[in-house]
């Protein structure tokens, strides 16, 4: 059994998550494991990792069952790990917790993923509106100026902008180390096959180029979105209203002419009062912007 490196520093909890399962978690050499805020680019990241171990961009991804979220309370553990437990291929975990509040292994691969924080919190109304399970969040407000600055006060739970920006410090805390890879949605989106080979090159899982021609097709938004059934957490559970709701639109800023100049500059001073200028570029933007 492989010793952590570095155990966890301390203990994230909201209505969802619980960071101590992941003292069940009986890593292997060569896990992977995605560790994001909500509404970020999880489920793409894990669904190309899923056609990646498989080599075949067909795969049927069933995300929550292979790739489970350790973190999250309504599934028992124990099956969670007996299921873990009987792969034999590569394995895939994801986790919405801070880096620091997992144990680190120097022999697994690390994937984060971060989004433009407020393009986050819009994605996150339809993603509450699409659920038909309470998982015990705070419903969001119908009114989107109402929703937002709610969001910006939000340290309760890991749909909030002060856990969000604590999730990213935690990961610029461990940058540069060879098993971390930090991903950016907008980077995603202007480059998918470059995003895609930048996780294959970290996870050594490199397929033949037509296969990584083929992934990359299949990892596109209307292709993922036509495929809910195989790529959508839960799917066919009943966790969700539509599966294919699951992927909205894939669109960023549509929070234009929706917030104020108020309401950005209230965000504003919660970003800048954490992030330089530099880490809050990125973190909006990316790197290619």
């Amino acid at each position: 059994m492989l010793t952590p490196a570095d155990p966890a520093a301390r203990v994230f909890r909201d209505p969802v998550c619980d960071s101590t399962r992941w003292n069940a978690f009986r890593a292997r050499a060569g896990d992977i494991v995605v560790t994001t805020p909500a509404k970020s680019g999880t489920t793409w990241t894990q669904g190309i990792l899923a056609m990646l171990i498989a080599g075949d961009p067909q795969v049927d991804a069933e995300l929550s069952m292979k790739a489970p979220w350790i973190d999250i309370k309504i599934r028992p553990l124990e099956e969670v790990m007996a299921r873990l437990d009987a792969q034999e291929h590569r394995r895939q975990v994801k986790s919405h917790s801070p880096l620091d509040c997992i144990p680190w292994w120097a022999e697994l691969h690390y994937i984060t993923v971060y989004r433009n924080p407020i393009d986050m919190h819009f994605s996150s109304r339809k993603h509450m509106q699409n659920m038909s399970v309470d998982v015990g969040l705070t419903p969001l407000a119908d009114d989107p100026r109402e929703s937002f600055h709610a969001f910006l006060e939000n340290a309760d739970d890991h749909l909030g902008l002060p856990v969000l920006l604590d999730h990213y410090r935690a990961t610029l805390a461990r940058d540069g180390r060879e098993n971390l890879l930090r991903l950016h949605y907008a980077d995603m989106t202007r480059d998918l096959a470059g995003a895609v080979a930048r996780i294959a090159a970290h996870t050594g899982l490199t397929q033949p180029p037509e296969v990584m021609a083929a992934i990359v097709e299949a990892a596109r938004f209307d292709s993922m979105k036509a495929n809910a059934a195989r790529f959508t957490p839960s799917a066919g559970q009943g966790f969700w209203r539509s599966d294919a709701g699951f992927f909205d639109s894939a669109r960023s800023n549509k929070w234009h002419g929706v917030l104020t100049e108020d309401d950005l500059a209230a965000y504003g001073a919660k970003v800048d009062a954490v992030l330089d200028t530099a880490e809050r570029h990125w973190l909006e933007w990316g790197s290619g912007a």
